[in-house]
């Protein structure tokens, strides 16, 4: 356990130190305002511009281009410069492919967080956080996830709903591009495979049920009992699907090491 967390620290901290980490900030704080600056007039509102790059926008596939900058070619890396064997011959595959995944999860939703944070407080300087009379405002309040909190002034945490559910995205898309880098070590396959995976599972699935499509689940365009239960419907949903991507990217590794 402590050879796990010494590991884990390390991998942290090169993620959330690279310069990949802030680069992926500032996209994703830029994806973001370019979404939303076609709304961008005499009346709108924080929550009308923050809804709006999510979703009429079209720049939502972008985000993820960015959310796996920090640390998803950090296999291809390690690959490449040997220090794989040194790390695996002290902790063992098991522990280096779980700290990567976990690394990897927590810095694409650490770069999503705070690039969104920095949309939602440049926009807060010049526009009202929510308007109540504003245009749109009453759609926002009966359709979608969480509108109740509009509702009884709890706008903070309404925000907070949608922020968590694009780190659970980011860290998926980032862990499935870790994934794709151990069959293929190769850093632009790592950070566009996501991205065309987004596509390719959007239409594989587009016939399923709303509660079993990812990027549906991931946009909130769900309600499974109330908010509570639909956020732990989303946690548990992205968990199990990254648990199966981790669990391949470690049988992928541990081939390609034996096979080395």
């Amino acid at each position: 356990m402590k050879q796990l967390i010494r590991l884990l620290a390390i991998d942290v901290k090169r993620a959330f130190g690279s310069f990949n980490f802030f680069l992926a900030i500032a996209g994703i704080w830029i994806v973001y305002y370019a979404g939303a600056r076609d709304a961008m007039y005499d009346s709108a509102y924080v929550l009308l511009l923050f809804r709006y790059a999510t979703e009429a926008s079209g720049f939502n596939s972008i985000l993820f281009l960015f959310c796996v900058l920090p640390y998803t070619t950090s296999f291809c890396s390690d690959w490449n410069s040997k220090f794989i064997r040194q790390v695996v011959g002290r902790a063992g595959i098991h522990k280096y492919a779980l700290s990567k995944v976990i690394s990897c999860a927590i810095s694409a939703g650490a770069a999503a967080t705070l690039g969104i944070l920095f949309f939602l407080l440049s926009c807060a300087i010049k526009f009202p956080l929510v308007s109540p009379s504003g245009n749109t405002y009453e759609n926002f309040v009966t359709t979608t996830l969480g509108g109740e909190l509009l509702q009884s002034g709890h706008y903070a945490a309404y925000f907070a709903i949608y922020i968590y559910l694009v780190c659970l995205a980011g860290a998926f898309w980032s862990v499935v591009g870790l994934c794709s880098s151990a069959y293929i070590t190769n850093k632009f396959v790592a950070l566009f495979t996501p991205f065309i995976g987004i596509y390719v599972l959007s239409y594989a699935t587009y016939k399923l049920p709303v509660w079993l499509r990812l990027n549906k689940v991931t946009w909130g365009e769900y309600e499974i009992g109330g908010v509570f239960t639909s956020l732990l419907y989303a946690t548990s949903f992205v968990a199990l699907l990254l648990a199966a991507v981790g669990f391949l990217f470690f049988k992928t590794a541990e081939k390609r090491l034996a096979n080395e």
